[in-house]
């Protein structure tokens, strides 16, 4: 939780100083850093109001549905080449992987035929609507030799 607390406060591009100064004093630097760091324990009302004051739902803290989870967004690759060349046999075993690579092509107009770039965002979209994660995602299309290189 202490990683999610840092993630958050980073998003919104503040230091430790910013958010203590930002809010007064009523959040001490020392104090939001030890728990980022879980050096301290944070009470639930305490949590409460910190989420609060960061415009934050506190389900962000505990995800329902595990394909959500932010403890598994960086750890991969940020992007993949791949085979086109083999898009046919994606077409039989994953339809909706084969139409939504489609659409991506289609948007950026890359007709090259032989390999595409598939951005992170692209390959987390995927992996969400095959209700997988992305790391299922990525070992599954590297073992069916879909993927060309991970970069």
């Amino acid at each position: 939780m202490g990683q999610e607390l840092k993630r958050i406060r980073r998003q919104r591009g503040l230091s430790l100083a910013e958010v203590e100064a930002l809010s007064s004093g009523r959040w001490k630097a020392v104090v939001i850093g030890s728990y980022e760091r879980a050096d301290r324990a944070i009470s639930v009302g305490r949590l409460s109001s910190l989420m609060a004051w960061y415009q934050t739902p506190m389900s962000i803290l505990f995800p329902m549905n595990p394909l959500l989870d932010s403890s598994t967004m960086t750890k991969s690759a940020s992007a993949v080449i791949f085979d086109l060349r083999r898009s046919g046999d994606l077409s039989r075993h994953y339809p909706d992987i084969a139409r939504l690579i489609e659409a991506i092509i289609n948007i950026r107009g890359d007709w090259n035929g032989h390999l595409l770039t598939l951005r992170e965002s692209d390959l987390r979209l995927i992996a969400m609507a095959q209700a997988v994660s992305y790391p299922a995602l990525i070992e599954e299309l590297g073992i069916k030799h879909f993927l060309w290189q991970l970069r």
